[in-house]
């Protein structure tokens, strides 16, 4: 099964998901009905917001950032945790305090 049907199954198993990311579809983080404009409206009305982030969301955000050509050892190319950078966007870029 593919990370991004596991990421759905949660997803729709939980009550409490606010927004789910799969590689497929692509998303934008800033401007109008970007990501970081969603978060700001969810921890406005919610006070807080649970994101699911299937395996391979987002490479094309990291790929200036980090090394992107580094394989494993079957020559896959390895996925870099875009959780743990959007997590420091969201934290560094003061997101709660965007008007929304």
């Amino acid at each position: 099964m593919s990370t991004r049907f596991i990421a759905m199954y949660a997803t729709l198993a939980s009550r409490d998901v606010d927004c789910c990311l799969i590689p497929e579809s692509h998303f934008y983080l800033e401007g109008p009905g970007g990501l970081y404009e969603y978060i700001a409206r969810c921890l406005k009305h919610n006070d807080h917001m649970v994101i699911i982030i299937a395996e391979g969301v987002g490479q094309e955000l990291l790929s200036g950032s980090f090394g992107s050509d580094k394989q494993n050892a079957s020559g896959n190319k390895l996925l870099q945790d875009i959780g743990l950078w959007l997590s420091q966007r969201i934290k560094n870029g003061n997101i709660c305090r965007s008007e929304a």
